[in-house]
């Protein structure tokens, strides 16, 4: 059975305006300077409770990494700046532990669903989470996806996914199938409100129809769900930007590339995303296999 872990940190008010209050209970109503997405100055971003007006996601396979690995993966993201991670191909491992326990001791919240015998994924935010909808999908793999509100202006979904790879074998096409059917029809079955502002981010193990270079040894199921997202509103973040050559996420053994790794944006959302981007750096220096790729939204 999957172990369900929720880990967030503890719920405060604001340390700034609080500090502001103990100060100077005449001014009890001014708070600290503001950043322009929103968060105060002051504060650990995880405790702030103001509304947050941008966002930065990035998304990155790490292969289950063992800890040596994990150890170099968690030092590269601490240098980056994104609010959310979704970490894709994760386990019940050491490393996956040690990557989790990191990212909370820098003021994330981690949210993350394993079962004992097969890969999962997992979602840190340091904003403020509205709510969780774990609970309200229908997966067949529900280790496989995790959904949060995040407390942003207007409020975002996210949902981390990482869909199962597979090889020719009847059982594990049948269940990768199964897997991409059963997400669509959650997604499906989100309101209109969350679906229009829904952030889904991950690892999906398909190429779309057109996908440059053409690569054959898809199913039509696979080749389909990229078609089936758009027809529920979502559009890929890098395809929302000026014209440019399909980038690849993953490099096949004879040198082909695959694009792999998405970021897929709400309609409510698609004019916000100011930059989408793929990140090489990790594969080349041999901490994944995976390029990380990663997204700005202007909300508000």
């Amino acid at each position: 059975m999957p172990d369900r872990s929720l880990i967030t940190a503890p719920a405060s008010a604001c340390p700034a305006r609080e500090r502001t209050r103990a100060l100077n209970p005449i001014n009890a109503r001014r708070t600290a300077p503001i950043h322009d997405d929103g968060r105060h100055r002051r504060c650990t971003p995880t405790f702030c409770l103001a509304p947050h007006t941008s966002l930065q996601a990035l998304s990155l396979n790490i292969g289950a990494a063992a800890v040596p690995r994990a150890e170099a993966i968690l030092s590269w993201l601490r240098r980056r700046s994104e609010d959310v991670f979704v970490l894709t191909e994760t386990s019940r491992g050491e490393g996956t532990r040690l990557l989790l326990d990191g990212l909370r001791a820098r003021g994330y919240s981690t949210f993350s669903t394993v079962a004992t015998r097969d890969r999962g994924v997992a979602v840190a935010s340091r904003i403020p989470i509205h709510d969780v909808l774990d609970d309200r999908l229908s997966l067949t793999l529900p280790w496989r996806v995790s959904a949060i509100v995040l407390n942003t202006h207007p409020r975002v979904t996210l949902l981390g996914v990482y869909v199962p790879s597979r090889d020719r074998s009847p059982l594990k096409v049948a269940r990768k199938e199964a897997f991409l059917a059963s997400l669509l029809k959650s997604v499906r079955g989100l309101s209109t409100a969350l679906r229009s502002r829904l952030l889904l981010v991950g690892d999906y193990n398909v190429v779309a129809r057109h996908h440059s270079p053409q690569l054959s040894g898809f199913f039509p199921y696979e080749y389909a769900f990229h078609e089936q997202l758009k027809a529920l509103g979502l559009t890929a973040a890098h395809e929302l930007g000026r014209p440019s050559p399909q980038p690849h996420s993953w490099i096949g053994r004879t040198g082909n590339g695959y694009l792999y790794d998405y970021v897929h944006v709400g309609r409510a959302l698609q004019t916000s995303v100011e930059r989408c981007s793929y990140l090489h750096g990790p594969r080349e220096r041999r901490l994944t296999d995976h390029a990380a790729v990663t997204v700005r939204l202007r909300l508000g």
